[in-house]
């Protein structure tokens, strides 16, 4: 059985503090991780992730590997799991062999483990510590060095894919746009055509502006906010704390802030926060920001329906309104649309005829948000039980609810490539 991880940050070398033998204890549990297939010497593999970004190990595991780690539930000691492997398999499994892996999960942070627990404290405790919230996919998802950073972004708006360059003063703000938050690398383009109207009235910032971003570590709040200001590799975005603290009131401490840890490691609202930067330059320092991750609302798509939902957002989304009202506020719904393929789950890879059901779907699901139609656009998703996986639906339908916005734009649809012939979907739209 072998193992694979890499980039998995500070410590002892494996970035968690160090453990004594045994301390995993006999019954391993595996931690809530994103799982794909990949092919290594034309074999298939097993691939697993922290989306929470705690470690930023990837362990790849052979077949024989991946079917010995779904027993890791917490639930069988370490001699049930080789019993059950070999009523499984028909072939034993060496208690060496599993010890060996279970230890380097355990040194990859993989595991629900003391050596775990230790690191993520660590890191909880320096993110409270924090004033700002760090650009943490800065050198790895986009460029960190800011003059390489800023050609990249410029790069995105040249034809045929993007918009070509706005002229600045050419046209008013508008009062929200959908941008996509897949990276920059696949998505650019799109990312382009949502920030181009912004670019067009760029002499005229917003007082405010609400990002609205898909929590992909989910959380049991329907929405987490932070106090800490964004900072990237192009300057800081300010907080309006005092914003932060009106929302906390309504909703409650613990669930405003009960996950606020999600912030540090997810990309949907950094993403904005650096193209904002870009944009705006100087002028992006008299910008008060509000940062709000969104939980999922996978619950009210399969039970409750979009009156449940309603009343799951409602407390912060009024209290939101009454805040902003008679302010100069952009919002931004940081959301892609569909996740599918094998990567995701799905037994196929997608072929050209899947492509186009697929593109066909979406923009009939997008039809209610081009409309402002929040409930249209969750009984869209929860119509099919959201089996395209659409990871915006969140954000989406908060900003609908919260900007009323009227009628928008499809400024651009696009499919970006994701491993083992899957697809994510994107769109970029902006409301006048």
């Amino acid at each position: 059985m072998d193992t694979t991880s890499s980039g998995a940050g500070s410590g002892n070398g494996n970035g968690a503090p160090g453990s004594r033998a045994g301390e995993v204890g006999d019954r391993p549990r595996l931690r809530p991780l994103e799982a794909w297939p990949v092919t290594r010497g034309g074999q298939p593999h097993l691939s697993l992730r922290d989306p929470s970004r705690l470690t930023d190990s990837v362990a790849t595991l052979p077949p024989l590997s991946a079917a010995v780690v779904e027993l890791f539930d917490g639930e069988r000691s370490r001699d049930e799991i080789c019993a059950e492997f070999q009523r499984r398999r028909r072939q034993p499994l060496a208690r060496a062999a599993l010890d060996g892996l279970i230890e380097q999960l355990d040194q990859a942070l993989l595991l629900d483990t003391p050596r775990f627990r230790a690191h993520s404290a660590q890191v909880f405790a320096e993110f409270a510590r924090a004033e700002a919230r760090a650009p943490l996919h800065a050198g790895h998802s986009y460029p960190e060095e800011p003059d390489r950073l800023r050609a990249q972004l410029d790069g995105h708006f040249a034809r045929p894919l993007g918009p070509g360059r706005p002229t600045p003063g050419a046209a008013p703000r508008p009062r929200a746009i959908v941008a996509p938050h897949v990276d920059f690398g696949r998505g650019g383009p799109a990312y382009a055509w949502a920030y181009a109207p912004l670019v067009a009235s760029a002499d005229r910032p917003p007082e405010v502006v609400v990002v609205l971003g898909t929590d992909h570590a989910w959380s049991d709040a329907p929405f987490t906010l932070t106090r800490k200001h964004y900072d990237t590799p192009l300057g800081r975005l300010a907080t309006e704390t005092a914003l932060v603290d009106r929302l906390a009131a309504a909703v409650g401490e613990e669930a405003a802030f009960g996950d606020e840890h999600h912030h540090r490691g997810e990309h949907s609202i950094e993403f904005q926060a650096v193209w904002l930067r870009h944009v705006y330059g100087a002028k992006a320092d008299a910008i008060k920001l509000l940062p709000v991750l969104c939980g999922p609302l996978h619950d009210h798509v399969e039970r409750g329906g979009e009156e449940a939902a309603a009343r799951a957002t409602s407390t912060l989304l009024d209290e939101l309104g009454r805040a902003l009202a008679g302010r100069d506020v952009l919002f931004i719904a940081a959301a892609d649309l569909a996740h599918v393929g094998p990567r995701y789950g799905d037994r196929q890879p997608l072929d050209g005829g899947d492509k186009a059901s697929l593109e066909k779907r979406d923009r009939e699901t997008l039809a209610p948000v081009l409309r402002g139609d929040g409930p249209g656009w969750f009984e869209e998703i929860r119509r099919e039980r959201d089996r395209r996986r659409v990871c915006g639906l969140p954000p989406i339908y908060a900003m609908l609810r919260a900007a009323r916005p009227g009628e928008g734009q499809l400024a651009v649809y696009a499919q970006c490539p994701a491993e083992q012939g899957s697809i994510v979907s994107i769109a970029s739209i902006v409301f006048p």
